[in-house]
């Protein structure tokens, strides 16, 4: 700890010193303006001592100087003086000083404030020391995000783009999502569809995204089976996730006819809205990918057909339970509601943003507490 007296006095700079010494403070004493300067300058003290009165200048202009050179660093700034009146310290203070103690001092009472500040000053260091390291550490996760981004967001460019026939709304309750929606046309003219959402959200949940869209786009190359394409995933997530991880979600190849076959576990039932406005459901029997070993994993079977003008809705459990500000659920029976107002629109796209807008007008200022996703497939894409 180092220690900056200023004072004209030879006297008090003897004194001082002596009792900063003791206090293992060392000290250097200068007896004008001009010195107290350089001397902060170059001595770049930890704590100031001064008097009002100093040659060459003023003690209150010699404060708000060294506050200045100062710059982010907390130094004390205490004046000595031998000057008490009211007016004085008033103006000691206003000029920025952190401390007064009239002269002639108690040398007991000197080394109590000495020692105050000299804590003062250690706590802001360590609060400097790890401010620094947070804000390190926030760089690197910043960095990191941005890459995790742009490698999921490159490969998610092989999912057809939003059209007349597909809309894809992920919403993210963090900086990332922890929901995948993959929608790809294979060479036979099936379409493939991969829609997952695992446990809690952000980036811990999007931990297994990479190697369930490489195993999607690869099964969109090798023509593979559904059900063989759930074992894998499955596999895969059982083998990388922990424990406490898993993801829901659905599997579904639907073929230029029409005909429909799916895989789901753990999702909320998907809408088929038909064109007639009635309803028929997909439901999600299974369990959840990555919790059963391969052994114990049932990769059955559903099936169902859409016709012409049927449009095919998928929703994450965020969407059911995306809560207003009076803390209510949207839920099924809303949820339902929205589905057969919204998508009775013939344009898909238009269709899914009133659904968007519908949200966010029934989550208002609450918080969102899950990530999103909402997936639309009209039927007119397979005719």
């Amino acid at each position: 700890m180092k220690l900056l007296c200023v004072d004209s006095e030879p006297v008090y700079r003897e004194i001082i010193s002596l009792c900063a010494e003791k206090e293992h403070v060392m000290v250097k004493t200068v007896a004008s303006y001009d010195e107290a300067i350089t001397a902060f300058i170059e001595y770049v003290p930890d704590m100031v001592t001064l008097d009002v009165i100093i040659k060459g200048g003023s003690g209150f202009d010699l404060v708000k100087q060294l506050k200045t050179l100062s710059g982010n660093r907390f130094v004390p700034m205490i004046f000595l003086a031998s000057h008490t009146t009211d007016s004085v310290m008033d103006k000691c203070f206003k000029a920025g000083a952190d401390d007064f103690i009239p002269k002639p001092f108690n040398e007991v009472l000197f080394n109590i404030r000495l020692k105050t500040h000299m804590r003062h000053v250690e706590l802001m260091k360590e609060m400097y020391r790890k401010n620094k390291a947070l804000t390190y550490y926030q760089t690197m996760i910043e960095r990191e995000h941005e890459m995790a981004h742009h490698v999921l967001d490159h490969i998610q460019t092989r999912s057809e783009n939003n059209s007349g026939q597909v809309a894809i709304t992920r919403l993210s309750a963090a900086s990332f999502n922890g929901d995948l929606a993959l929608v790809k046309t294979r060479s036979d003219g099936a379409r493939l569809v991969f829609v997952g959402d695992f446990t809690g959200h952000g980036l811990p949940a999007s931990i297994g995204a990479l190697p369930v869209m490489q195993a999607f786009f690869d099964a969109v190359d090798e023509l593979l089976d559904i059900d063989q394409l759930a074992i894998k995933i499955n596999r895969i997530l059982f083998g990388i996730l922990p424990d406490y991880m898993f993801c829901a979600g659905y599997l579904i190849l639907i073929m230029q006819t029409g005909e429909l076959a799916y895989w789901g576990g753990g999702m909320p039932n998907a809408f088929i809205r038909r064109l007639d406005g009635s309803f028929d459901y997909l439901c999600s029997n299974h369990m959840p990918l990555g919790i059963l070993p391969t052994k114990e994993f049932d990769a059955d079977l559903q099936f169902n057909r859409l016709h012409f003008g049927d449009t095919l809705i998928i929703v994450s459990d965020g969407v059911l339970e995306l809560k207003n500000d009076q803390n209510e659920m949207l839920g099924d029976s809303k949820v339902k509601d929205l589905i057969a107002h919204c998508y009775a629109e013939e344009d898909l796209l238009l269709a899914q943003q009133l659904t968007e807008n519908k949200l966010s007008e029934y989550r208002g200022e609450s918080v969102q507490l899950d990530d999103i996703t909402l997936v639309a497939l009209r039927s007119a894409c397979l005719q």
